[in-house]
């Protein structure tokens, strides 16, 4: 991708910052249970006969929902498993790549070449405080902002040596390492910027509605409830989907990629100084 298409449409993504993860998953619980609650209302208050060919159709469709909201639930899953690992294999790519960099940045002759070992390691500093701003959005844009700026000085300080030395090897591959580099932060920005899409997590919440009013509503019309089971199945939806939204927010929750392999460079970086 050219440079300047990159810089040109870099700050296009806006960031999403969602509530607690599992703060939702407690509502996830408390839907499900209420759902539940009033499923049993409708089975008690309910003139159907509980012959055993109609409880065995219940049955069925009883089985059918549970079925189908855990297909929705494993699918939901691994979206957000494979959007984790695809984040955390970034963050390592990119790292790898502006060490290339600052290695083919120590072939290039002054003033280009201290010039830009300079500006790489206040690169490496504004990655690191951008991902060290948490859910701050205006740190998080400055951060960003200033990282398309270093990548724009960069850039030029790498042209102008290609220039001035147009058959230079060094230089060639310094321009194919940093524009590497640069892809790979756009795609990270990317990674972290796109989410679930908020349908399947209605989805997923819809059905589970679904299936604690059906369930329910099936205890009401036997008679009976078995409210441990009814609470095991609330908490392990609930838990489900606390984890998909866990690992499909970042910059929140528990489950974070985080910013090891670009804070184990800085310090290489600095110990080579």
């Amino acid at each position: 991708m050219a440079h300047s298409e990159r810089n040109s449409r870099a700050l296009g993504p806006q960031i999403r910052l969602t509530g607690a993860p599992w703060l939702f998953g407690l509502i996830v619980f408390g839907a499900f249970l209420a759902a539940n609650e009033g499923g049993l209302w409708l089975g008690q208050t309910s003139q159907l006969t509980a012959d055993q060919v109609a409880r065995a159709q219940r049955i069925a469709v009883e089985e059918s929902v549970l079925a189908i909201l855990a297909l929705l639930l494993a699918f939901s899953l691994v979206m957000a498993v494979t959007r984790f690992d695809s984040r955390r294999l970034l963050a390592v790519e990119e790292a790898n790549a502006i060490g290339t960099s600052y290695w083919r940045c120590l072939l290039v002759p002054p003033p280009e070449g201290p010039e830009l070992l300079d500006l790489l390691k206040e690169y490496v500093d504004a990655k690191v405080h951008f991902f060290d701003s948490g859910i701050d959005v205006e740190r998080l844009r400055a951060s960003r902002e200033r990282t398309i700026q270093l990548q724009n000085e960069m850039w030029t300080r790498a042209a102008v040596h290609a220039k001035n030395d147009p058959r230079s090897i060094p230089a060639g591959l310094l321009l194919e390492s940093l524009n590497q580099t640069f892809d790979l932060e756009n795609s990270r920005w990317m990674a972290l910027t796109v989410h679930l899409p908020v349908g399947v997590l209605g989805v997923d919440f819809l059905v589970a509605l679904l299936a604690g009013l059906l369930v329910g509503y099936n205890f009401g019309l036997d008679g009976y409830r078995d409210r441990i089971s009814t609470w095991v199945l609330a908490t392990c939806v609930a838990a489900v989907l606390g984890v998909v939204l866990d690992l499909d927010q970042p910059r929140r929750g528990l489950i974070q990629v985080g910013a090891r392999p670009l804070i184990d460079l800085h310090r290489q970086l600095e110990e080579t100084q």
